[in-house]
């Protein structure tokens, strides 16, 4: 099959879409229907838990429509494929790939290595962190994007990446997909969010002196709207730091 932008990605009555899926336990453990780098760094950050291939549905061909809550109950019939596309799973960083005309999805039941209570409380955990993670990253991917004025430093240094060929530090991106790589749960990954953000916060207003609250409207915003986003309770602290009038 010719492969055209929309064999890649969505688009506007498009059925194209993609699946995390994980060589360990044949099953998809996510599933994303918006953007193809977002879930690869999602893949990325997982790739600390467990080892996984991204495959994209391309919406001419017929596939199932699998979605996060059905997902688990999907594999693939060859394991051959399986075990080449993730490098016989000796590849840790997430690799991108098709099917080929071989390979189709079926339906099939819970792991069975998973049916014990323990054993399927740990690979529901993971599958809910795989979405928290999946989730905070399209979040601040997008709000990086749309609230880029609250970080105009950041911007600075990242056209002199490109123009002058400089090393770059850290963006917000890498920060928190930092952030979730170590992180063991969604509470403790939340609680080093917050942190991230008051630090970040007290930092831009201690430094940047002009207009402080131009700044702390437009911090507000950029915060509140990630929060939001990635269905994260907004934290009462930061709303107190942005109402302080000490800064």
């Amino acid at each position: 099959m010719k492969k055209t932008l929309s064999s890649y990605y969505t688009e506007m009555n498009s059925k194209t879409y993609y699946g995390l899926y994980a060589p360990a336990i044949s099953r998809f453990i996510l599933i994303d229907r918006y953007n193809l780098f977002c879930l690869f760094k999602t893949a990325q950050v997982l790739s600390s838990k467990i080892n996984t291939v991204i495959l994209i549905f391309p919406g001419e061909e017929n596939h199932p429509q699998m979605n996060n809550e059905n997902c688990l109950g999907f594999t693939l019939n060859h394991s051959k494929f399986q075990s080449e596309i993730s490098g016989n799973n000796l590849k840790q960083s997430p690799t991108v790939s098709f099917l080929n005309n071989n390979i189709k999805i079926i339906k099939t039941s819970f792991p069975i290595d998973f049916e014990k209570n323990e054993r399927r409380e740990k690979l529901t955990e993971l599958q809910t962190y795989a979405q928290f993670v999946n989730l905070c990253i399209h979040s601040i991917m997008l709000t990086s994007l749309i609230n880029q004025q609250a970080h105009i430093e950041a911007e600075q240094e990242d056209y002199e990446t490109f123009y002058f060929n400089k090393n770059q530090k850290p963006g917000l991106v890498t920060e928190i997909m930092n952030i979730l790589l170590f992180a063991d749960n969604i509470q403790e990954a939340k609680e080093k969010l917050k942190q991230f953000w008051i630090i970040k916060i007290q930092k831009n207003l201690k430094e940047r002196i002009f207009w402080p609250e131009k700044i702390k409207k437009e911090l507000l915003e950029h915060c509140s709207m990630f929060y939001e986003i990635a269905k994260i309770e907004f934290p009462f602290e930061i709303q107190t730091i942005l109402n302080n009038d000490r800064f």
